[in-house]
């Protein structure tokens, strides 16, 4: 694994831990938005790992859907996780209705899910790349 897909996936995963403590600490809008975020490092490491890279958010989203889920065998059901957060985050952050604690911790569990979804299909590639080099 190349260093900046590793550093992406870190950056997830403490994302992914900064919304726990957010969330536990009653602010549970930015749980969300930290939720995304960890989504978002993960899944600018799968297109990274593909040697792609977007500028944009939406631009990340919709390279993962295309690269990562439809051209690059990823369970299109946990692909699905970060649009979904996508839009949560923008409700949270933009909304004008409080986000209730059960939604942040929703939005964490798809959050946790994703990102280790994406370090083992990182994984699974870099193995099969090893693989085809080594014979």
């Amino acid at each position: 694994m190349n260093e900046k897909v590793a550093r992406s996936l870190e950056r997830a995963r403490r994302s992914v831990a900064a919304a726990h403590v957010l969330a536990s600490n009653e602010f549970a809008s930015e749980a969300v938005s930290r939720a995304y975020f960890a989504a978002f490092y993960a899944a600018e490491a799968a297109l990274l790992a593909l040697g792609e890279t977007r500028s944009k958010h939406s631009g990340v989203v919709s390279g993962f859907g295309e690269l990562v889920v439809r051209q690059g065998n990823f369970d299109p059901a946990i692909g699905k996780r970060l649009a979904s957060l996508f839009d949560r985050r923008n409700e949270a952050d933009y909304g004008i209705r409080p986000v209730p604690a059960e939604r942040a911790q929703a939005a964490i569990s798809d959050a946790e899910h994703f990102v280790e979804a994406v370090a083992q299909w990182v994984a699974r590639r870099d193995a099969a790349s090893t693989r085809r080099v080594g014979k």
